[in-house]
């Protein structure tokens, strides 16, 4: 089968395009026939060196992706052969194959493209886990970082569908409308250099929620504005920069920082995850969520797509076919 490989930590036109046997899949596991596959932030960090995890050299980036069903491992009996999916994989997404949890691996309805298909499950996961740990209900005011991203844009609709509203921050016009197509109430520009002031305009009474894929100097600002009782949930450093974080504020606010782990939830309590497909996958059938998918490139475009989103010149999604 075709593989985008790492083969040394570095950039992604040091990713080397080949092939490598078929996978296996093993107790539990399902072999997925890859028609497309979603091209994560993510796997920068992991192809760098940089990422939480170093797996060993070499090995097959990409985390998430949809196809067919075409070969079953022991003991699992919820999929049938030719069954249209999407899936999270840890690793080994860019591949014309790939072997994935039963647990990770999601239904799909047949009306739904396979493009916006693979865009799913790693950033509707952990959106929805995210604003589970933040214990998003209706009325809540939640301030989303990198809100046209991938998890962002999720983060927008799924905060939508429980009846919140969201100040999304954005840093250009094209991230705004994306951000206002999910769903947002109000915008405030990530670039401003009074953030919080900014968020206290949208929300002069404060905010309940902050859901922080950035770090950096967005976590602090928006931290200004979190009202008593309010929650911050960490969900990863995008901006490369990690904050502190003064804990006397969350003592005389009665406040909670939480921290979001979709990976590390999918192997330490897979069944948590598996739970939350069935409805996200109703949802995307319904059209009430749908990843905002903005450019369809070739699978042998993989290094080019992931500079891409590496130079921040994506709004919106990059699929590979």
């Amino acid at each position: 089968m075709r593989a985008g490989k790492c083969v040394t930590w570095g950039s992604p036109h040091q990713l080397e395009l080949g092939n490598m046997p078929d996978p296996e899949p093993g107790e539990g596991q399902v072999e997925i026939t890859v028609k497309a596959c979603g091209v994560n932030f993510a796997d920068l960090l992991l192809i760098s060196g940089r990422y939480q995890v170093r797996p060993d050299l070499p090995f097959v980036p990409g985390m998430e992706v949809a196809g067919r069903i075409t070969r079953l491992g022991q003991g699992v009996d919820s999929f049938r052969v030719g069954d249209k999916v999407a899936a999270y994989v840890k690793y080994g997404g860019y591949a014309d194959k790939v072997v994935a949890p039963a647990a990770q691996v999601i239904r799909i309805a047949e009306s739904i493209p396979a493009s916006e298909a693979a865009a799913f499950p790693l950033s509707y996961g952990s959106a929805e886990l995210a604003l589970e740990r933040a214990g998003v209900s209706a009325g809540d005011i939640v301030v989303i970082g990198g809100a046209a991203g991938a998890v962002g844009s999720a983060c927008i609709e799924l905060a939508k569908q429980r009846d919140a509203s969201v100040v999304a921050c954005v840093s250009d016009s094209a991230k705004e409308k994306i951000a206002r197509d999910c769903g947002a109430d109000f915008f405030v520009s990530s670039r401003s250099r009074h953030l919080s002031d900014e968020i206290q305009q949208q929300a002069p009474d404060g905010v309940d929620v902050i859901i922080d894929p950035v770090g950096g100097g967005f976590f602090e600002e928006s931290l200004r504005v979190l009202r008593y009782g309010g929650r911050v949930v960490v969900l990863g450093f995008a901006s490369g920069k990690i904050p502190s974080l003064r804990l006397n504020q969350l003592l005389v606010k009665h406040q909670s920082a939480l921290g979001s782990s979709f990976g590390l939830t999918c192997a330490k309590n897979p069944q948590v995850i598996a739970d939350k497909w069935p409805r996200l996958a109703g949802m995307l059938e319904a059209g009430q969520i749908r990843p905002r998918v903005s450019h369809t490139r070739p699978f042998t475009d993989l290094p080019a797509a992931l500079q891409m989103l590496k130079d921040r010149k994506v709004a919106g999604r990059i699929v590979l076919t």
